[in-house]
């Protein structure tokens, strides 16, 4: 090939090659400004992450504390139940105690009575 033509052709091939890189260029900093964006959205995710995190975690710690709320007046109602139920239990322990000797009170008389009155017939009767 001829000189000329060899020099033209690199030439156009250097224009086309600094054309290219100019674009390569371009295109290289439109991707750093999109890697840019991305690290800030990154980052800004992060930090909502880490603001939602710690929101959570007051949230559980306030929900931990009305559930050991409810759990100590449960605790006190049950406990307050219990002592009337046993208060009520124990009365009529007492009730029942006193009936019953009442009732053995009562048949003891009866008993006494009835042997009182055995006792009078066996004399008075003539063997």
């Amino acid at each position: 090939m001829d000189q000329e033509l060899v020099q033209y052709l690199e030439e156009r091939l250097d224009r086309q090659e600094q054309r290219f890189n100019a674009r390569f260029d371009t295109i290289d900093r439109r991707f750093e400004a999109i890697d840019q964006r991305f690290e800030r959205q990154e980052q800004r995710l992060d930090e909502r992450i880490e603001e939602v995190k710690r929101h959570t975690g007051v949230l559980t710690e306030g929900l931990r504390h009305e559930v050991q709320l409810v759990a100590e007046g449960f605790a006190i109602f049950v406990e307050g139940r219990y002592t009337q139920d046993q208060a009520k239990i124990d009365r009529q322990f007492q009730e029942t105690h006193a009936l019953i000797r009442s009732s053995y009170d009562h048949l003891q008389q009866q008993q006494d009575q009835t042997r009182q009155r055995v006792e009078n017939l066996e004399r008075k009767s003539p063997n």
